[in-house]
């Protein structure tokens, strides 16, 4: 083929983005254009499609890749035929990485990506967020608590509940709510099928998952604007990270999983042990950074959500922190440094990071709560 002859010019390589689940589609994406922005020589041309055999997650960020890179359709059949003839492997491209959507290099923090939204777009979401009530400057946050509801609509047929403990019940998050809603910031539920709509009423609190109005395009926009994106990790805050915002972290399970490379804050899940009930320490939640909920059950171990106390807490020491109001303690410091110290000593951390951002953090109010031994 042409494009082996031109390797030594020119390296072309082809490829596909796995866009069925937007995590994926938004990290592979983002991470792509920034390496590309970070370390790219001129002497390498990535041709892209876009799978058409199953539906997109989002048709918006689908536009978007269109936007930052090469993408035709006749690329798939460069890429079938780059698998027939020998030594296609340099010509070939992985969207996931090695690393498997994980930014273990921190182009992301390094390329700083801006929102590549058309000036019609602009003027489009600002017209929607002000007919809400919303001013230009004003704070707001998107909120995504996972459920069960969206892999039932992806895919029917498959049974998921193997991993049902990462879901959250959206009302514990009401007192956080209330919390920042009294503090003028808009708060937007998050979601494209949630199984149940927030027992909350307040001129700047928007359940966006049941809006009528919820488009791909605002999903995106959303979640790439925000002020700050509070989840208990799924799929679409990702964008939030491809564009740098700041994240709080609310009952992530396993803690194996925690975005090191993002401005990110964490209070994870608790976990305990059955037989004496005593909390798991950091090492031995690493250590158990299971898949399956029948995995955390042979092993002994009982997973806790967050109360609303907890999380009202959390919500509170991360507002703060966002407004630089937090973190300066030394216990704090001291604390956060031996965190990122058995962190960085686990046998699975070149396996799942990396670059470690300068602001990640365990919560504080998480580690006073389970005791400092957490850290012993």
């Amino acid at each position: 083929m042409t494009t082996r002859a031109l390797r030594p010019i020119l390296l072309i390589r082809f490829g596909s983005f796995f866009f069925e689940r937007v995590g994926h589609f938004a990290a592979d994406v983002g991470q792509w254009k920034a390496q590309k922005l970070v370390e790219d020589s001129g002497r390498v041309l990535d041709l892209w499609y876009l799978p058409n055999n199953h539906e997109c997650s989002n048709e918006y960020w689908a536009q978007i890749t269109r936007r930052w890179f090469r993408v035709y359709s006749l690329v798939r059949y460069l890429v079938f035929w780059n698998r027939i003839v020998p030594f296609g492997e340099a010509h070939s491209l992985d969207s996931s990485g090695e690393f498997g959507s994980r930014d273990v290099n921190g182009f992301l923090e390094r390329a700083k990506l801006t929102l590549p939204s058309t000036t019609e777009e602009e003027a489009e979401a600002r017209v929607w967020m002000t007919k809400l009530g919303w001013n230009e400057g004003d704070p707001f946050v998107c909120l995504l608590v996972r459920d069960s509801r969206y892999l039932k609509e992806y895919r029917p047929e498959y049974d998921w509940n193997y991993h049902d403990y990462r879901n959250s019940d959206v009302q514990t998050y009401i007192k956080a709510i209330n919390f920042l809603t009294s503090k003028g910031v808009f708060v937007f539920r998050m979601g494209k099928f949630m199984e149940q709509e927030v027992n909350y009423s307040h001129s700047k609190f928007i359940d966006y998952a049941f809006r009528p109005d919820r488009t791909d395009f605002l999903d995106v926009w959303l979640f790439a604007n925000c002020s700050f994106c509070i989840t208990s990790g799924t799929g679409l805050d990702t964008i939030s990270a491809v564009f740098r915002r700041p994240i709080l972290f609310l009952n992530l399970t396993p803690l194996q999983t925690l975005w090191s490379w993002s401005n990110t804050v964490c209070c994870p899940k608790i976990l305990t042990w059955k037989s004496s009930g005593s909390f798991l320490t950091m090492k031995e939640h690493l250590d158990n950074s299971h898949s399956y909920n029948s995995q955390y059950i042979d092993a002994g171990i009982e997973i806790v959500d967050l109360t609303e106390q907890q999380i009202l807490d959390a919500v509170v020491e991360f507002s703060d922190y966002y407004q630089g109001q937090s973190f300066q303690a030394i216990r704090h410091q001291v604390t956060n440094k031996r965190f990122l110290e058995i962190l960085m000593s686990h046998p699975d951390f070149d396996r799942n990071h990396g670059f470690i951002h300068p602001k990640m953090r365990i919560a504080s109010t998480f580690i006073e709560h389970v005791g400092e031994s957490f850290l012993g």
